[in-house]
Formats: C-alpha cells, sequence, structure tokens
C-alpha cells in the first residue's frame, strides 16, 4: 500500500472486540486498514483488568503510528453488546458482564487524550459498510449479521435508526418459527435458536445421534474448534450433515430476512457476519427463496449483497463517524 510520507495520514485507533479477542487496527480517510494487532479477551475479570490487554495492544498501534509519522484523530470501539448512547457506555456486554455501564469513552479519552466513539458491533458493521462498502449512498440501508449471536441495524439517509430494541440490536429473541426450539426466554422459534453457532452445533450432534456419517467427526476430534469455515470447507467438499446444516440455517434465515425486509422496505439488505463471511451458499439459498417462494413482493425486488468489507465491516465502521 503506498502512504505519501510528505504530509502527515490522518489515521483513527479502532478496537474491535470479540469474546476470543480483540482487533486494535490503524484506519486512514479511505477506510483502508494500515495496521493490525490483537490482544486476548480476558473474562471474569473486573473492568480495569478486562480492559488491560487491549490497553497495552492500543499502546503499540500508537508507539507505531509515531514511527510513521500519522496524525490521530481518535479511537472508536466496536462491543458485542449494546450501548447506552446517553452515556457512551456498554449497556448490557454478555460475554463481558463487568464491562456493564462502565464509563468507557470517558476512560479511553482520559488515558490517551483523543476523542472516542463506542458502538455496538452491528451498528458499526453497518457505518463501515455504507462509508467504505456495498452500502456507500444507499438511502434504506438495512445490514443482518450473523455471529454467535443474530443482529440487525439500518440507517436511513445516513442515519442510525435506533427504533425498537425488538427489532434492532442483537436481536436472539425475534421469532421465525411456532414450532421451533425452545428459546432461553421461554419462547419457541427464536432465530437464535435456529441460525447462531450454537444453534449449527446442535444441528450437527443431532445428526450424529441419528447416526449419519460425517468428516466433521474425524476433524473436531483432532481438536479443531467447530467454526464456519470448518462447515464452509466439509460443505464445499459434499458433506452430507455440512449440507443439511447449511439448507437449515438457509430455511431460517431466509425467514428472518423477509420479515425484515417487509419491516423496513430498504433499498439494499447486506448480510454480514463469520457465518456467511465463509461461504456462497447461504447467500445463494437465500437469493433463490425471495425471488421463488416468497408471498411477498417487495422482498422479490430488493438487492442482497455480502458484506464488501468482509470481517473487517466492524472494525472499519467503529471508526467511521471521527473523519
Amino acid at each position: 500500500m503506498s502512504i505519501d510520507r510528505s504530509v502527515a495520514v490522518g489515521v483513527a485507533v479502532s478496537v474491535e472486540i470479540t469474546g476470543r479477542q480483540a482487533t486494535v487496527a490503524l484506519i486512514d480517510r479511505l477506510g483502508r486498514v494500515l495496521y493490525r494487532c490483537h490482544a486476548k479477551t480476558l473474562r471474569g475479570r473486573p473492568a480495569t483488568a478486562t480492559l488491560e490487554p487491549y490497553l497495552r495492544t492500543i499502546d503499540t498501534a500508537l508507539a507505531y503510528a509515531q514511527t510513521q509519522g500519522f496524525h490521530i484523530l481518535g479511537i472508536g470501539v466496536s462491543i458485542p453488546g449494546s450501548v447506552d448512547h446517553a452515556s457512551c457506555r456498554p449497556l448490557l456486554v454478555p460475554l463481558l458482564p463487568s464491562l456493564n455501564g462502565f464509563p468507557l469513552c470517558e476512560f479511553l479519552e482520559t488515558r490517551y487524550q483523543f476523542p472516542s466513539r463506542l458502538h455496538a458491533d452491528v451498528d458499526a458493521a453497518i457505518l463501515g459498510e455504507y462509508e467504505f462498502g456495498a452500502g456507500k449512498g444507499i438511502h434504506r440501508l438495512l445490514f443482518l449479521k450473523v455471529n454467535a449471536v443474530v443482529g440487525a441495524s439500518l440507517i436511513v439517509d445516513g442515519q442510525l435508526v435506533r427504533p425498537s430494541q425488538q427489532y434492532t440490536g442483537h436481536i436472539c429473541h425475534l421469532p421465525v418459527s411456532l414450532t421451533g426450539p425452545r428459546c432461553s426466554c421461554g419462547k419457541r422459534g427464536c432465530i437464535n435458536t435456529l441460525v447462531s453457532m450454537d444453534a449449527m452445533q446442535k444441528m450437527v450432534q443431532r445428526a450424529l445421534r441419528r447416526g449419519e456419517e460425517t468428516s466433521l467427526v474425524q476433524r473436531l476430534l483432532n481438536r479443531e474448534y467447530f467454526s464456519p469455515q470448518l462447515l464452509a470447507e466439509e460443505a464445499a467438499r459434499g458433506d452430507s450433515v455440512a449440507l443439511q446444516v447449511y439448507n437449515e440455517v438457509g430455511r431460517w434465515l431466509s425467514a428472518a430476512v423477509t420479515k425484515y425486509i417487509d419491516l423496513f422496505e430498504p433499498n439494499l439488505l447486506i448480510l454480514g457476519g463469520d457465518v456467511l463471511h465463509t461461504s456462497d451458499l447461504l447467500l445463494t439459498r437465500i437469493r433463490t427463496t425471495l425471488t421463488t417462494n416468497s408471498s411477498s413482493r417487495v422482498c422479490s425486488l430488493i438487492e442482497i449483497a455480502p458484506a464488501r468489507l468482509g470481517c473487517d465491516s466492524a472494525l472499519i465502521g467503529a471508526v467511521a463517524s471521527l473523519f
């Protein structure tokens, strides 16, 4: 990547926190990742101890920025949870409960003397796609992601829309089936019981109990981590269980997508998240379902696209408002 050293390059420090690690990156005004490093996520610790590995990695990124002569514009953070926008604090971070209510923006601004921004991961992702990716310039943009949980976000005329939490944010309990598995909330057929990573693992386990043969078993016995990538690789090889999982997840994702398109009537729907980045099978299934089986005329007219920024959507979007 060519960078003009004759002028100071303005960059923002982005911190994307996930359950396993945080990615810290330097992002320029064009949405390019100029530098990245990682820090392990520590669970079950007080807030300051939880943040310590992230802070050390931010320090490393800032030291690199200084050697390159970069001008720091601010710090943006993406969290796997919800945000209290009035106080700029995490509201609910299920994986890291010690951060709930912690004055994170104030803490970072005091420590580093830079402006800071805080976003839920799905909101950061849609901002990244709107500013630098597949959703650039779209009037009504809807983003649906599938990671450990399912999330949705909406932008209208360049502004994040925050209606009822039932329909945006981490939408684990959006009902898509009256007869689906019982959810922790007590209802049946919540989307997270049908398309999340945990749901996909349970599909594989049920297939194994039925005695179905799958090459997934050997890979898991070899201590490989169950992941979207592993599932995608086996599906591409024609493994029947992996293909069953994709077929089932595609069915319920199509139901969720139909509901969301009818609710918000976007000009473009972007699908993102680890589950959707690793294979085209789900995207193809959803497109086919909407064009051939949907009773909604609106659904048949909506364009559906994968996240152009891929797994970096939230990382880049966390700092979009700093430019």
